[in-house]
């Protein structure tokens, strides 16, 4: 009886373990998916900036509402404190406060949209837009190679570890 317990102890660390490890894993497509969103939703700025003169706490809310669930906060958030404080400090602000699966080096890239927005002319905007596209493609890449990377590992180290504990605890 003894030992069926300790087994079933272990099978249960060691699926827990392997469970952590793929919930782990996941954040590494979540980043993925996010730079993925913020570039396409970029297009659409773009895109709105040059063919209407739609405000830009406007254009915002328009992305909000078909942007998923914490993108679509953050466009909000900006929307609502752009009058406040003014386009740049409301887009870092958000920025820097979200609770994505962004690494540092990927919020700072994020952060360089907001420079010239609403300060230059359209054309300057839409340059501007275009780099950070240009730099969020370099971030997508180093995602997807992190992906490929670390995504298998994270996961067999989980399952790793929970093996491990269970020879530890026996």
């Amino acid at each position: 009886m003894y030992m069926i317990v300790k087994l079933l102890i272990g099978v249960g660390i060691i699926i827990c373990s392997t469970r952590i490890g793929i919930i782990y894993s996941k954040k590494y497509l979540y980043r993925l998916n996010e730079l993925d969103e913020f570039k396409n939703n970029f297009k659409i700025i773009e895109n709105k900036i040059k063919y209407t003169y739609e405000p830009l706490d406007q254009i915002f809310i328009q992305i909000s509402e078909i942007s998923d669930y914490q993108m679509s906060n953050i466009y909000k958030n900006v929307a609502d404190n752009i009058k406040k404080e003014g386009a740049e400090n409301a887009w870092k602000n958000e920025i820097e406060s979200s609770k994505l699966c962004l690494k540092k080096e990927d919020k700072d890239v994020l952060k360089e949209f907001s420079v010239l927005l609403g300060k230059t002319n359209k054309e300057g905007q839409i340059n501007q837009i275009k780099f950070v596209n240009s730099l969020l493609d370099r971030q997508i890449e180093k995602a997807k190679s992190d992906k490929e990377k670390n995504e298998i590992l994270v996961k067999k180290l989980g399952a790793i570890l929970g093996i491990v504990l269970f020879i530890v605890l026996i």
